[in-house]
C-alpha cells in the first residue's frame, strides 16, 4: 500500500516572532484596560462596603458595582442608595455608600426617633430593618438620635446610613452637593451569598 503524500508548502509569513507575540499581548491588554476604565468611569463604579453604616442591608466586605449614568439619566430620588465622595476625619478623600433622605429645598429633622421632611413624618419602613432597630433601641435606648432642622439648598442632598446609631453621615458632616454623588443603586457581586441588586 502506498503512503499518501501530503503536499505542504512552507510560508515564511506563517511564522511569528516572540516580539510580535509580546506586542500583540500588550496591545490587547491596553485595549481591555482602557475599556475597563471607560466602563468604570461612565457606566459602573466598583465599590467596597467598609464598615457597618448600612447594616443589615449591606455588610462589611461586600463588593459590587454602582450605576454611574443612573444619576444623570434617572436623577436622584428619596430612598435611593448612592455612592458619594467625601473626606475622612483626617481630611483624606474617600467614597461612602448612604441613602438619600432629604432632597433639594426640603427641611429635614429628627424628633423622638422620627425623621420629618418639611414637618411631615417620613415612612422608612421600606428600607429600615424594624427588628434590628427595635433590638438596638431596647439595648441602648435609642435608634434614630435627634437633630435640629436642616434646610437644604437647591443642589444639596441629606444622606443617612441605614444603621443610624453608628453611621457618620449628613447629621455629622452636613448635606452633600449633587456634584459629590457619583453613582446610584448597588449590585452586590461578592460574597456570592449576598448577591443582589438594590435600588431603594
Amino acid at each position: 500500500m502506498k503512503k499518501r503524500r501530503t503536499n505542504f508548502r512552507y510560508n515564511e509569513n506563517d511564522e511569528r516572532t516572540i516580539g510580535e507575540d509580546i506586542l500583540s499581548f500588550v496591545s490587547t491588554f491596553l485595549v481591555v484596560s482602557i475599556l475597563i476604565i471607560l466602563v468604570s468611569a461612565f457606566l459602573f463604579k466598583p465599590a467596597l462596603i467598609q464598615g457597618r453604616s448600612m447594616y443589615p442591608n449591606f455588610q462589611n466586605g461586600d463588593r459590587g458595582v454602582s450605576n454611574v449614568i443612573g444619576v444623570s439619566v434617572e436623577g436622584i430620588q428619596r430612598g435611593d442608595i448612592v455612592l458619594a465622595k467625601t473626606t475622612t476625619e483626617k481630611g483624606e478623600p474617600t467614597t461612602v455608600i448612604k441613602r438619600v433622605i432629604g432632597l433639594p429645598g426640603e427641611t429635614v429633622e429628627c424628633k423622638e426617633e422620627q425623621v420629618y421632611i418639611d414637618g411631615k413624618p417620613l415612612d422608612e419602613s421600606e428600607y429600615l430593618d424594624n427588628d434590628y432597630a427595635k433590638e438596638w433601641k431596647e439595648t441602648n435606648g435609642y435608634f434614630n438620635y435627634n437633630f435640629d432642622p436642616v434646610t437644604l439648598q437647591e443642589d444639596e442632598y441629606f444622606l443617612m446610613g441605614d444603621n443610624r446609631p453608628i453611621s457618620m453621615d449628613s447629621r455629622d458632616t452636613g448635606p452633600y452637593k449633587k456634584s459629590s454623588i457619583l453613582a446610584k443603586d448597588f449590585l452586590v457581586v461578592y460574597p456570592f451569598e449576598h448577591f443582589g441588586y438594590y435600588e431603594k
